[in-house]
C-alpha cells in the first residue's frame, strides 16, 4: 500500500502568506514526510503552469510552457514559484524517497483575448499569445473547430473554452506538455 500526500489546498499559497515561495515552502518540509519522517509515499503537486492571474491556483491555464519564469499575467512567478525552485522542489521529493505528481489541467484554458469564431458568429475568449512562444492558440483549437463543429453540453467549464483534442496542434502540445512534466521537470505521475 502506498500513501500520497496532497502538497497544497485552494489559495494556499495566499493564505499562507506564500504567494510565488510555496515551492520554497514545501521543499523546506519535505524531510518531515519522506520515508525518514512521516513516511507518505508521494505528494500531490498543484498545477504547475502560468494561469490567467498572478494569484490563480493553477486551474485556469494560460501558458502551459510558463513554469513562473515570464512576465506575463501580473507576474512573472506563478502562485506557487518558478522553474528552478520547482526543479529544486522536485529532486527534494526524490531525495527522501518520494514520488512527485503533477495536477494538470488539459480540458480548459482561461483566455488572453476575445475573437469571433467564424463556424457560429460567437465571441469566445480563445485566441492566446503566450510568452513562452509555445502553443498559441486560436478558435480552431477549441470547440466548435474545424475539427469538431458541434458545440455539446460541457464543452466550457466555469466559462472558460475547453479544448478540441481532435485538432492535431492540441494533442502534439498536449503531448509536450506531458514530456515537459516526466522529462524535463522529473514527475513520476498524474493523477486521475
Amino acid at each position: 500500500m502506498a500513501v500520497m500526500l496532497q502538497g497544497f489546498y485552494w489559495d494556499c499559497a495566499t493564505k499562507e502568506n506564500k504567494a510565488g515561495e510555496w515551492w520554497n515552502y514545501l521543499k523546506a518540509e519535505i524531510p518531515k514526510l519522506g520515508k525518514q519522517g512521516a513516511g507518505f509515499d508521494s505528494i500531490w503537486l498543484p498545477p504547475f503552469s502560468k494561469a490567467a492571474s498572478a494569484n490563480s491556483v493553477g486551474y485556469d491555464p494560460y501558458d502551459y510552457f510558463d513554469l513562473g519564469d515570464y512576465d506575463q499575467k501580473g507576474s512573472v512567478k506563478t502562485a506557487y514559484g518558478n522553474g528552478e525552485e520547482l526543479r529544486s522542489l522536485i529532486a527534494a521529493i526524490h531525495q527522501n524517497g518520494m514520488g512527485a505528481i503533477a495536477d494538470v489541467v488539459i480540458d480548459h484554458n482561461s483566455g488572453d483575448q476575445e475573437e469571433v469564431n467564424p463556424l457560429d458568429g460567437k465571441s469566445r475568449w480563445t485566441k492566446f499569445n503566450p510568452k513562452s512562444g509555445k502553443f498559441p492558440r486560436d478558435w480552431n483549437c477549441f470547440h466548435p473547430s474545424r475539427y469538431e463543429r458541434t458545440m455539446v453540453e460541457g464543452e466550457r467549464f466555469a466559462g472558460f473554452p475547453h479544448l478540441c483534442h481532435r485538432n492535431p496542434k492540441v494533442y502534439i502540445a498536449m503531448f509536450e506538455y506531458a514530456r515537459l512534466a516526466i522529462e524535463d521537470l522529473d514527475f513520476d505521475g498524474f493523477p486521475l
